[in-house]
């Protein structure tokens, strides 16, 4: 048809915009806004019930949101973060009256329930098998204080019967996971906190400046995949925080000032296969923690931590692939182990680490590929020890490295492949011991002057060929 007459022919209008529809049209939309804006004010009004004096009704509001957390996707950020702001809350204070009973030990036992709830509820629904996930939203975790402590549970169950039967409509899911989501006693504190399997695949976790003060927690079998989680400048006290099993894979988790002064930590287990796991200027102090995981891939800084007490243990580590710096790592008292580590691949440093005091072992250990740097560190003090360690096919080195004080053995240790540089290295005091060596076919490379400082240096009277 010619343009010219197109114009003439009568327009029949859309039928989505004819009198009817339009009216239904707008109908819809206020309807919609109307429900939009009642979600909204019960969710205010039930956030709002959070902070009552009533432990039943608090444990009303919590499961209140938790099933608009469920039912409502749009509004399950909103629900999470007021949950989590009652865990960040400053908890009541332990009654220091020891005949358990009256106002401030039922506001206490209250308290420790209201945690309890949300923290049962947040566990389950990070599972896999999770009918409803979290997985993938912003959980804020800050200042939480996970301590010793526990009331007696039939106190505390008194406060969830008094809540009424919403606990059934609302918490079906955790009560399906029972009491597997790991959490015995009524409250957060002198509780088992857990993790165990979770998924952390999107969305900001944070842990930032948490206390975990004689509670159990366990992360066991969880997957970091994508998600930012944050133990930054949390406070590892006492009891027991477990990452065992924990897979690695992507995202950010940062443990960067974090404080581990009598916990025991252990990643058995454990494989950083991708991402970024930050332990910058953490200080282990005390407690015990132990990495007897695998390093495959990504990277692992421990840049300007420090040593100073306790045990640190890399038992049976292997270092296959990724990164794992101590860059600038301050080791002054305590113990570090890396008994039978496997250096098969990682580039593990420690340019400009600092020895002042600590006793670091590598016994047994095997550098069988990859790199591993001792460039310009600082030996002042303490003991390095590699007895009975195999150097076979890495490159390490020890070039530029100042040696001031402390003691190096290599008793036992067999120098049969890969390179280990000693050249350009500054001896002054202390010992460097190869007296011991078992094999040498492979020795170490040195300046030419090295051979005459027999006060700090001391090589085999003999060399040892295959």
């Amino acid at each position: 048809m010619p343009p010219e007459l197109s114009v003439d022919r009568p327009q029949r209008p859309p039928i989505a915009w004819t009198p009817t529809s339009r009216r239904r049209v707008v109908a819809e939309r206020r309807l919609a806004a109307e429900s939009a804006q009642k979600t909204h004010d019960q969710l205010a009004s039930t956030a709002s019930l959070l902070e009552h004096d009533s432990a039943a009704v608090r444990l009303t509001a919590v499961r209140a949101l938790v099933h608009l957390a469920d039912e409502e996707p749009a509004y399950r950020q909103a629900c999470i973060a007021a949950l989590c702001s009652v865990l960040r809350a400053m908890p009541v204070p332990r009654p220091d009256d020891d005949r358990r009973g009256g106002e401030q030990w039922r506001a206490w036992r209250g308290d420790r329930a209201c945690r309890h709830a949300i923290l049962s509820v947040i566990a389950a629904r990070l599972r896999p098998e999770a009918t409803i996930s979290w997985r993938g939203y912003d959980l804020d975790f800050s200042g939480v204080t996970f301590e010793s402590g526990a009331p007696s549970p039939a106190s505390a169950d008194s406060q969830h019967e008094s809540a009424g039967s919403q606990h059934e409509s609302a918490g079906n899911q955790h009560e399906s996971a029972g009491n597997p989501a790991g959490f015995t006693g009524p409250g957060l504190t002198g509780a088992r906190v857990s993790f165990a399997g979770a998924e952390f695949a999107g969305g900001q976790v944070s842990f930032a400046g948490a206390t975990f003060a004689a509670a159990e927690v366990s992360f066991a079998g969880a997957t970091f995949a994508g998600a930012r989680v944050s133990f930054a400048g949390a406070t590892f006290a006492a009891g027991e925080v477990s990452f065992a099993g924990v897979t690695f894979a992507a995202g950010e988790v940062n443990f960067a000032g974090a404080e581990f002064s009598g916990a025991k930590v252990t990643l058995l287990g454990a494989e950083f296969a991708g991402g970024a796991v930050s332990f910058a200027g953490a200080e282990f102090s005390g407690g015990k923690v132990s990495f007897c995981c695998r390093f495959t891939g990504g990277a692992v800084a421990f840049l300007g931590s420090r040593f100073t007490g306790g045990a640190v243990n890399f038992l049976g580590a292997e270092f296959t692939g990724g990164q794992v710096d101590f860059l600038d790592a301050e080791f002054a008292s305590g113990q570090v182990g890396f008994v039978g580590a496997v250096f098969a691949g990682s580039e593990v440093s420690f340019i400009g680490a600092e020895f002042g005091g600590a006793t670091v072992s590598f016994v047994g250990a095997k550098f069988e590929l990859g790199m591993v740097s001792f460039v310009g560190a600082d030996f002042t003090g303490g003991e390095v020890r590699f007895p009975w360690t195999e150097f076979s096919g890495s490159e390490v080195r020890f070039s530029g490295a100042n040696f001031d004080g402390g003691q190096m053995g290599f008793a036992q240790a067999k120098f049969s492949g890969g390179e280990v540089d000693f050249t350009s290295v500054h001896f002054s005091r202390g010992l460097v011991d190869f007296s011991g060596a078992l094999l040498w076919s492979a020795p170490p490379s040195f300046d030419d002057w090295a051979a005459s400082h027999t006060a700090c240096l001391r090589l085999p009277a003999r060399y040892m060929v295959a």
